[in-house]
């Protein structure tokens, strides 16, 4: 039999064994065990018997169980010391919570913590200290804190930078391990990239993973974690390459456990050569790559803006509109006091830029108008030659019947792709709602070709007619071409005006929009013939009703390699019979799954409905973190360390997972991580 003796500790420091009672208190001993620790291992076996049979050893023995016995029923000499202690370590662990609530207040807000003076009761002393005083106000804790600082009772309190900047990186980690902890538990993750020079001119990545959190008895559910920002110099598809390794090795994840990564547009991220994708493909190849669906509907409807000589004008003068109005506070005035929806500029990053400039004119015509008209006289009385030319022309080309068809058509278009991209922008969507949005595009498109310019002139007509606009075309003087020879005939084709508006500016619109979505989208149906018979409940009846479950099955083990196919299709023909009318998408599929305990009847089509879901569909979290950075890293606060500008970022954008901390556990590591003055 093994007898545990807890008398008998271990150093690590020393790589010795002590005799902890006899260390306690014998004095002035020769036996190694109670002095410089013993560690000849060779004869420790019979050493130790010798050892626990002597007088000695039994004597401090029964005072160790005596102390013992008296600080369990707190009958010690310094009991009442103890007692003090005590409520010393409680009022200094109540104070550390008060300032790591504060801490992270300010930080979930992105507002400065510091200010230009870092001392109590002084005007401009941040934020930070600033909170710390309106809470002494009210709390009791606190105002002692504050009033034993006040008196110098005290030299350590925990406010000055330094501590804030250990207590921003302590929960900022503490963050990001929980984070680490449920990718873990989800086994599979995707990885989401995107990266964007800061303020102080510094390359930052953005590094996001998206997995699938399963629990019995409470269901699945999609998400999307920011895990750090991280400082760039090699920006090559090489260098981001070797810098997500680096960082997924740092974080303790197996980029085997990947199996999707989604990107950009750019070369760099999405190069067939040389980009990540490609060299993350090589290291493991069941990481699939989806290109960002909201980047590339904006080269879709970049593609359409370029399709004509008269879209590249129409919406050169929609910026030349928003630069004549915002060039000064007075123009902008005159807009204001006419529209309720501004003019916007146009952006070639920003997806919604183009639909809201749009929308300015589309409800807004007549009102626009008559700003342009209004300064039209401001500049002639001001005798501004310049702005009375530009609001002149303007105001010329938008009261004509073609542009306002253009108003009308562009809006019609851009609006639809606009609530596809909003829609796939939730970090919950999910493969197959790209694919079904998607056709859904391409079916509006083909519809709006054959009878769209029919219904856009119904509404262009109340515009026009508001406007008392003449609803048709200016005749452009036709172009007569040179005979070069004798036998070429002399009659030309003679086209309306409404037939060539047609020919040349909307029939290339949609035509080019409609190849774009085709071409740019070919990974969604690559992605469909993989996952396609999983997309609804619909596509595993048609898969078995047609017999081509088996097919399906096939390639999905032969891409990933991650379930048994042919229990896959003994499951998934349950699955038809067994799952209620109301379970159609994968998301509800294994949310059912997960909430009935079915993942024993379940378990490989669990697996594939995850390694779907998986799939990344945008860069938009990468899009959103950004948005913090600007926030957080602002001109004031352009020289913050990376390690700060970490924290603070993690505290800000996981909110959710960072209230969901224990706060006893940060106060542990925050005493843990190096010697305190003061014992909490």
């Amino acid at each position: 039999e093994k007898i545990h003796r807890k008398w008998l500790v271990y150093s690590v420091s020393s790589d010795s064994v002590f005799c902890f009672c006899c260390k306690l208190f014998e004095r002035g001993t020769r036996y190694a065990l109670s002095s410089s620790g013993f560690r000849l291992w060779i004869n420790l076996h019979s050493h130790l018997k010798e050892h626990e049979k002597g007088k000695s050893h039994r004597a401090n023995m029964q005072s160790w169980r005596e102390l013992d016995e008296r600080l369990k029923s707190g009958k010690t000499i310094d009991s009442a010391s103890q007692e003090l202690q005590a409520l010393e370590v409680q009022h200094w662990r109540a104070v550390l919570s008060r300032i790591i609530a504060i801490v992270c207040h300010l930080a979930e807000r992105n507002q400065a913590l510091r200010g230009h003076s870092e001392k109590l009761f002084e005007p401009h002393n941040g934020n930070f200290l600033g909170q710390i005083e309106l809470m002494a106000q009210f709390d009791p804790i606190m105002s002692k804190h504050l009033r034993r600082i006040d008196k110098k009772e005290i030299k350590d309190h925990y406010l000055s930078n330094t501590i804030q900047n250990e207590l921003i990186a302590l929960v900022g980690q503490k963050t990001c391990d929980a984070i680490v902890q449920k990718v873990k538990e989800a086994k599979y993750f995707s990885v989401i990239m995107d990266c964007t020079p800061d303020i102080s001119h510094t390359e930052q990545l953005s590094l996001v993973l998206r997995l699938v959190n399963c629990e019995s008895a409470v269901g699945a559910f999609i998400s999307e974690h920011f895990v750090g920002f991280i400082s760039v110099d090699d920006t090559t598809g090489k260098g981001l390459c070797n810098t997500l390794l680096e960082q997924l090795n740092h974080l303790k994840l197996n980029i085997a456990d990947c199996r999707g990564q989604s990107y950009d547009n750019g070369s760099k991220m999405m190069g067939h050569k040389q980009g990540v994708q490609k060299r993350v493909l090589e290291l493991n190849n069941k990481a699939m790559c989806v290109p960002c669906s909201s980047h590339t509907l904006n080269l879709v409807v970049a593609d359409a803006a370029k399709s004509s000589v008269l879209s590249v004008s129409f919406f050169g003068n929609l910026q030349r509109l928003y630069n004549l109005f915002s060039s000064s506070v007075q123009r902008w005035s005159i807009l204001q006091n006419h529209v309720k929806l501004t003019v916007k500029s146009l952006s070639t990053t920003r997806w919604e830029c183009r639909i809201d400039s749009v929308k300015a004119l589309r409800y807004q015509m007549p009102e626009v108008v008559e700003a342009l008209t209004a300064l039209s006289e401001q500049a002639t009385e001001k005798k501004d030659g310049e702005t009375l030319s530009s609001s002149q022309s303007l105001c010329k080309e938008l009261t004509t019947w073609r542009f306002i068809l253009c108003v009308v058509i562009w809006y019609n278009v851009l609006y639809q792709v606009n609530h596809v991209s909003k829609l796939l922008q939730s970090p919950s969507v999910s493969i197959e709602t790209v694919k079904r949005e998607t056709d859904d595009v391409k079916q509006f498109l083909q519809e709006y070709r054959d009878g769209g310019l029919a219904s856009t002139q119904i509404d262009a007509r109340e515009i026009a007619e508001k406007m008392q606009i003449d609803m048709t075309f200016s005749v452009e003087r036709q172009r007569r071409t040179t005979r070069q020879f004798l036998y070429e005939g002399t009659e030309e084709t003679q086209f309306t005006p409404e037939h060539r508006f047609k020919q040349d500016f909307f029939l290339p619109l949609v035509d080019i929009a409609l190849n774009s979505v085709s071409e740019r989208f070919t990974q969604v149906d690559q992605n469909f013939s993989l996952f396609g018979f999983l997309y609804s409940a619909d596509n595993m009846k048609k898969a078995v009703q047609e017999d081509t479950l088996e097919e399906s099955r096939r390639n999905l083990e032969q891409t990933l390699g991650d379930i048994d196919s042919q229990d896959l299709v003994l499951e998934v023909r349950a699955a038809v019979i067994a799952f209620p009318g109301h379970i159609s998408s994968p998301a509800e599929m294994l949310d059912y799954i997960y909430k009935e305990n079915l993942l024993e009847l379940y378990g490989n089509l669990s697996i594939a409905l995850r390694l779907l879901l998986t799939l990344p569909v945008t860069v938009a979290s990468g899009e959103r973190s950004f948005s913090s950075l600007k926030r957080i890293k602002t001109y004031l606060r352009s020289t913050m360390s990376q390690e700060r500008l970490n924290g603070l970022a993690m505290i800000s954008i996981e909110q959710r997972v960072r209230r969901s901390l224990n706060m006893e556990d940060i106060i542990k590591a925050f005493t843990e991580v190096k010697a305190r003055m003061v014992r909490f």
